[in-house]
């Protein structure tokens, strides 16, 4: 016997993208039943899903048996069980904030050519933890670490719009900041749903900031598009709405489930 064996690893699997059509099929009725807006009878699931009532209902009875769907005994309808729940949690915990934003900040510095960093609340106040350049390099002393002022960057009036008022007001008292004065520019900032400055922090410098919300609509961290051109705060503009459904898209990746603040038209309010 040899003494020393060696480990065993899984071999690679080749790509194979045939699948398993009963599986295929079960996931697209699980689907039909978790876009829905609530319970639904079987024969919208069937018709949802593009199956007859009678194959629809198999894969349901299935999916019941694992606790994905379950059926309300007094109307017949199916909606998700407790272990779609399960799973959901368990995938939203192996989401990270950051993470996920950072792929959204990486994307919108290619798309959109301007600066962007994601920043994260810290004790000191709103810090930026990633930073990816735009097409035009940026003069300025912020970078990765930098802790930005609260109430004179775009990142900053995020976080203090929707990090819960308490906290901001404790906050703000310590470090000598009358919060009351700020209530109504961080009412519109949460009325947008975007936060923007023009050359508060840098002279010549503009930033837009978004908001990215988890499954407790709190925020978590935010993106920030930055840039010398006065066109990025001249709304609305091609950069912002990127930015805007940038903020969306990682949002609904950390399970928030609200409308979002998309600015369509209107001029925002000064932020």
């Amino acid at each position: 016997m040899n003494a020393n064996p060696t480990p065993e690893f899984d071999e690679p699997v080749a790509p194979d993208k045939r699948g398993i059509q009963s599986v295929d099929a079960a996931v697209n009725i699980l689907d039909a039943v978790a876009s829905a807006p609530g319970p639904q009878p079987l024969t919208t699931i069937a018709k949802q899903s593009g199956n007859s009532a009678s194959t629809t209902h198999r894969y349901l009875v299935s999916l019941q048996r694992g606790g994905l769907v379950r059926q309300d005994p007094s109307t017949g309808w199916y909606d998700l069980g407790p272990a779609a729940l399960q799973l959901g949690l368990a995938a939203l915990r192996r989401m990270d904030a950051v993470e996920v934003a950072q792929r959204h900040a990486a994307s919108l510095a290619a798309e959109t050519g301007t600066t962007c960093f994601v920043s994260i609340w810290s004790n000191d106040g709103p810090m930026i933890v990633r930073w990816f350049h735009g097409r035009r390099m940026i003069m300025t002393m912020a970078g990765v670490g930098s802790v930005l002022p609260l109430l004179e960057s775009s990142s900053g009036l995020v976080f203090a719009a929707y990090l819960p008022a308490h906290l901001m007001r404790s906050w703000m008292a310590a470090h000598k900041l009358e919060f009351g004065d700020s209530e109504p520019l961080l009412k519109s900032v949460r009325g947008q749903g975007f936060a923007w400055v023009d050359g508060q922090m840098v002279m010549g410098l503009r930033g837009v900031s978004v908001p990215v919300l988890d499954m407790y609509a709190e925020v978590r961290c935010t993106l920030t598009l930055l840039s010398p051109d006065p066109k990025l705060v001249h709304f609305p503009n091609a950069a912002q709405q990127h930015l805007l459904a940038a903020g969306q898209r990682a949002s609904l990746q950390l399970g928030y489930q609200g409308a979002g603040g998309v600015l369509s038209s209107a001029q925002a309010p000064r932020a």
